[in-house]
Order: C-alpha cells, then sequence, then structure tokens
C-alpha cells in the first residue's frame, strides 16, 4: 500500500471517529438513566410528604376548592397539595430537563420553596442490587400527584393520604412509587417497583388472600353506594364492599390482599392511579379500564383524565372484568 493510501485511509478513519464521537455525545445528550430517575422519584415522593407533614403541622392551613366532582363531592385543594407540588415538580424537572413532569397542581408561590437536588439519590436505592437501563427523554413521562386523598387529608383521616411518583417509557407505567408521610409502622411508609429490576421490600413479603371465593371489592368513600348497587348486581350477595380514600390507598390494599379487586366506575384522573398500576402491573397484577378491558395509557399526548372506570386485582381479572361487562356493556357508559 501507498503512503498516499495509508494516509487517506487513516484520514477515513479520522473522520468517521469524529462523526461517531459526535454522534454519540448528542444521543447521551437525550438519554437518562432509569435506575437514576428511580431514585429521584423515591426521593420526590419523601421529600413531597415531608411538606405535607409540616402543613398538617401548622395549627391552621388554608384550604381551597377546586368545584365538585361529578358526584357532587367538594374538589379540595390545600397548601399542603401545593408546597408538595412545588418541591415534587421542581425538583424532578430542574433535575432532569426536558423529560415531561405532569402533576395534579399547577405552580403556586414555588419561589418560596427550598429546593433538594435529588439527581443522584442513590441512598433511596441502597441495598437493592438493580441493573440499569437506559431511555430517550422523549419517552418518559412523569406523572406526580403531590398529595392524594385531599379531602381526607383535611379531616385528619390520614391513613389514606399519600404522595405518589409515576415513570413511563411510551406510555406504559414502568416505575410506581407511593410514599404515605403519616404511616407509623415502620418499614410500611415507601412502596415502589420497577418493572423486570426491582421491588421494595415490603412488596415482596406482603401476604395474599387465601379465600378468593368472597370478592373484595374496594371502592371509593365518594361514591360507595353506586359500586355497591353495580357490584350486587355482577355478583349477587356474594361480594364484601370496603369503602377508602386515595387511589394509592386502594391499590396497595389490592397489592397486601386485603382486597380482591379495586373498582371505580367513574372517571378518574391518571395522576391517581398511574404509580399504583405500576406497582400492580410489576407485581404481577393486571389494571384496566373496567367497562371495555383495555389498557392505560400514560404519555405525555394521552388523555388526562380515565373515563371509562377502573379494575385492578392480582388475580382472576378477567373474571372480574366478564362480571361488570355482562351487566354494564361499554356503550352504556
Amino acid at each position: 500500500m501507498s503512503v498516499r493510501m495509508q494516509k487517506l485511509l487513516l484520514c477515513a478513519l479520522v473522520l468517521l471517529g469524529i462523526i461517531y464521537f459526535c454522534t454519540n455525545r448528542h444521543g447521551n445528550d437525550k438519554d437518562v438513566s432509569l435506575k437514576q430517575l428511580l431514585a429521584a422519584a423515591i426521593r420526590a415522593a419523601e421529600i413531597g410528604g415531608l411538606q405535607v407533614i409540616a402543613v398538617h403541622d401548622q395549627i391552621k392551613f388554608k384550604i381551597e376548592s377546586k368545584g365538585q366532582t361529578k358526584e357532587g363531592v367538594n374538589d379540595p385543594v390545600t397548601a399542603a397539595d401545593y408546597r408538595s407540588h412545588c418541591a415534587m415538580y421542581r425538583s424532578l424537572t430542574e433535575a432532569f430537563p426536558g423529560i415531561t413532569v405532569i402533576s395534579e397542581e399547577t405552580s403556586k408561590d414555588c419561589d418560596k420553596i427550598v429546593v433538594e437536588d435529588i439527581k443522584n439519590s442513590v441512598k433511596s436505592i441502597e441495598g437493592y442490587d438493580i441493573n440499569d437501563d437506559i431511555a430517550n427523554v422523549n419517552d418518559v413521562t412523569i406523572w406526580i400527584d403531590p398529595l392524594d386523598a385531599t379531602k381526607e387529608f383535611t379531616e385528619n383521616l390520614l391513613q389514606y393520604v399519600s404522595t405518589m411518583v409515576c415513570i413511563a417509557i411510551k406510555g406504559q407505567p414502568i416505575i410506581g412509587v407511593i410514599y404515605k408521610p403519616f404511616e407509623t409502622k415502620q418499614n410500611y411508609s415507601l412502596f415502589w417497583t420497577w418493572s423486570n429490576h426491582g421491588v421494595s421490600r415490603n412488596l415482596k413479603n406482603l401476604p395474599k388472600v387465601k379465600d378468593n371465593k368472597t370478592p373484595i371489592l374496594i371502592v371509593s368513600l365518594s361514591h360507595a353506594g353506586q359500586v355497591k348497587n353495580t357490584s350486587k348486581i355482577a355478583f349477587g350477595d356474594n361480594a364484601k364492599i370496603i369503602s377508602a380514600a386515595g387511589a394509592g390507598y386502594k391499590f396497595l390494599e389490592v397489592a397486601a390482599g386485603n382486597a380482591t379487586a379495586y373498582v371505580h366506575t367513574t372517571a378518574i384522573k391518571k395522576w391517581d392511579i398511574c404509580a399504583g398500576t405500576a406497582i400492580l402491573s410489576a407485581l404481577g397484577g393486571t389494571v384496566t379500564q373496567l367497562y371495555d378491558q383495555q389498557p392505560i395509557y400514560f404519555g405525555s399526548n394521552d388523555a388526562k383524565v380515565l373515563t371509562k372506570g377502573l379494575l385492578a386485582t392480582m388475580s382472576d381479572h378477567a373474571w372480574y372484568s366478564e362480571k361488570f361487562l355482562h351487566d354494564f356493556p361499554s356503550d352504556s357508559h
């Protein structure tokens, strides 16, 4: 090979190397570590919970209203909702610029809230052997609920209160975090899953219902009567109804085996159900729309409100779904 040819070959290799480097560097700008996102999501839920506790500890706090739900129930919002939103939303958007974060609340006086740097919150998952995955930031949507069960928060029914973070990739919820700031039992305040990667220890050892012959349906306090009537038609008298608040609380009750199905028959916001959907799915459960059995998507361009009901189970999902579909076909809703 001539010296001239060697020089040309060397120049070509150098040029290819430069192109690869530039392309790879540009790609890295668009990439995000999902392990890092998991740790940050856990920490975001925790710092949101700290803001909720701080407001609760005040002697008085202001309660406003967003109006009424379709069931005619007052939909309150408090300083705890706003402060938790500010802490969670700002910490996530500042740590991961370019990622879409959807919150139940809007920013209000966020400049008054000190924001923690949560990008490297590795302490959240210390002791867990978790492999990493990489996602493109354009495929990631983070859903946050700064205060689930606000009405019950104002009524001091604190067992139902939680803060939640969910990470969806291309509309699929793969990471779910539910934090219960007022939980007094050690190791039962924080619950999380990452599909096919890791599960918080308190979700690995949950007892399961031994007798699934009796349906145990957990439903919203705000429309328990309606679901009781629906369930009586679907299951006869062979069903137990548990009324509870907070979507996060209800999902965890199904995961724990204290209920066999979470049933919601009216519209529900997706920030209420994203984290719970991710957790139940990672544990082997199933979550679909109630009236047409379709999966639920959580992309940034997907509708923010689920209008066709919700059914969440750990087992026998098709059986529950058929019971409701038989008596309440989807075209009637």
